[in-house]
């Protein structure tokens, strides 16, 4: 017996609007599919829930006490889907990020501040290493490497490049 949402939605539909042509209308299907939904819902359960006439419908007491659990339910799930959803919106959470030191000194901490004002409701943990290491081991959600990547499953993006460059002051430069 796997009861669905839809199922669910329409007995709740049903019962709220009195109906089952309303609850049609209200979750844009028809009489005939909500009908269905409600069949096999009492199927699923092996009891009746309501009875109907052309006229009127009536819960039975096993109606009025499965509609209580299934109000329940709808708004758990509905809980559950606006939850994620301002997860979305509004990110949260901790964030471990990895990097060598000095990229980290002169590259990241710069912009904590901001990145702080910016998601006040995220956790920045910052770490350092100079070696590569296991992430999920580590639990680490980013970490910032310089050089080839090896062979890896890990989802990678390029984030810069530089050439490389030799620097010297005029007077070294005269001198040799």
């Amino acid at each position: 017996m796997k009861i669905t949402l839809e199922e669910l939605r329409a007995w709740v539909a049903v019962v709220d609007t009195g109906s089952i042509t309303a609850a049609a209308e209200q979750l844009d299907q028809t009489s005939s599919g909500i009908s269905r939904a409600l069949s096999r819902l009492e199927s699923k359960l092996q009891t009746t829930l309501m009875h109907r006439t052309t006229r009127r419908l009536a819960l039975t007491e096993e109606g009025l006490i499965f509609l209580d659990h299934a109000r329940q339910i709808l708004s758990s799930v509905e809980l559950a889907e606006e939850q994620i959803a301002q997860r979305r919106d509004i990110p949260s959470g901790r964030l471990r990020i990895n990097a060598n030191a000095p990229f980290m000194l002169h590259v990241i901490v710069p912009l904590v501040a901001e990145f702080r004002q910016r998601y006040p409701l995220i956790q920045l943990e910052l770490n350092t290493d100079d070696i590569m290491i296991d992430l999920l081991e580590q639990q680490t959600d980013i970490a910032i490497r310089v050089g080839e990547l090896r062979d890896s499953t890990l989802r990678a993006r390029v984030l810069g490049s530089s050439a490389t460059r030799l620097v010297a002051s005029p007077a070294y430069l005269q001198q040799y």
